[in-house]
């Protein structure tokens, strides 16, 4: 069992998801929000708490669409095997190129499987 949790600690070992963590710096508004509260009388970290809770929130959206838009393109990889239509390829180059130049946090292997995407819609197109 303490190998197993030892692994899922190590850096390598960490499940990654398409768009990078914000666990730092959450962490680091709530260690800013209990510096403040003696200072500010409770208002500073209610500031601070209340900037963690947006940076989450913003993640999860992120995390959400990003999540989306890779199911629509590998469904659209799919439609294009069965039916050969091109409109599946150009979706997929669309979208690809949108979320590498809109979504400044997707993760190194997000980025990866995009332009894996974007690769098998050229060969095609």
């Amino acid at each position: 069992m303490f190998n197993s949790l030892k692994a899922f600690l190590h850096p390598n070992n960490r499940p990654e998801g398409y768009v990078y963590s914000s666990s730092k710096w959450v962490t680091i508004l709530m260690v800013i929000g209990i510096l403040l509260y003696t200072i500010t009388d409770g208002w500073g970290t209610l500031v601070a708490l209340s900037l963690a809770v947006a940076l989450l929130i913003g993640r999860y959206m992120l995390a959400k669409q990003a999540a989306g838009d890779f199911l629509d393109m590998h469904q659209a990889k799919k439609g294009y095997a069965k039916t050969r239509n091109k409109d599946y390829l150009r979706f997929i180059k669309a979208r690809g190129e949108q979320m590498l130049n809109d979504n400044k946090v997707l993760t190194k292997a997000a980025k990866e499987e995009i332009h894996q995407l974007l690769a098998y819609a050229e060969k095609y197109l």
